[in-house]
């Protein structure tokens, strides 16, 4: 039996065979890849999701490296001066924003699987997830010491992938 439909309301409707189902092709319900549950939870971390402020996280990675490594210009600047240890709030927000920036790094970087093209950046995203693992060190001393490797292995990371191509314009 076969059906039709009209495709326009006017004068000249035009028929069109509407295909009745055939039962001998299989067809199988939709069903959602996660529960509720799951799905309430992707959505939750979706909106409390902040983007990361590069600008902000450079300025850290350049004072706290006291001008050692910059990221508009790689290279020693040839200023060395005395650091005094952070407050301890100040670094555990220092900490944070470098995590954040290199987890989103190093999800990019494994998206584009640059770690399996470039043994440099595996070395890289490996070094990024052990300091993002480390708890911050209660002595200031250690704390500087501390947050000065995540800076310079997000500073590191983040050239190596826009020298690939994988990200652009954080890198001056």
């Amino acid at each position: 039996m076969t059906s039709t439909a009209v495709q326009h309301q006017s004068e000249r409707a035009e028929r069109i065979p509407i295909r009745v189902k055939d039962p001998s092709v299989p067809t199988h319900p939709w069903t959602a890849p996660l529960d509720r549950a799951a799905i309430e939870r992707y959505l939750s971390a979706v909106r409390e999701w902040e983007p990361v402020d590069w600008s902000a996280v450079f300025e850290d990675v350049d004072a706290l490296l006291n001008g050692e490594v910059s990221h508009h210009a790689a290279g020693s600047t040839g200023r060395k001066r005395a650091v005094a240890p952070p407050e301890y709030d100040d670094a555990d927000e220092l900490a944070q924003r470098f995590r954040g920036a290199l987890m989103q790094l190093v999800h990019r970087g494994l998206r584009d699987e640059a770690d399996k093209k470039h043994p440099d950046i595996a070395a890289l995203i490996e070094q990024a997830r052990v300091l993002r693992s480390e708890e911050l060190p209660g002595d200031p001393w250690q704390a500087l010491g501390h947050l000065r490797r995540l800076g310079r292995v997000t500073l590191q990371l983040a050239q190596r992938l826009d020298e690939v191509g994988i990200v652009k314009g954080l890198i001056e």
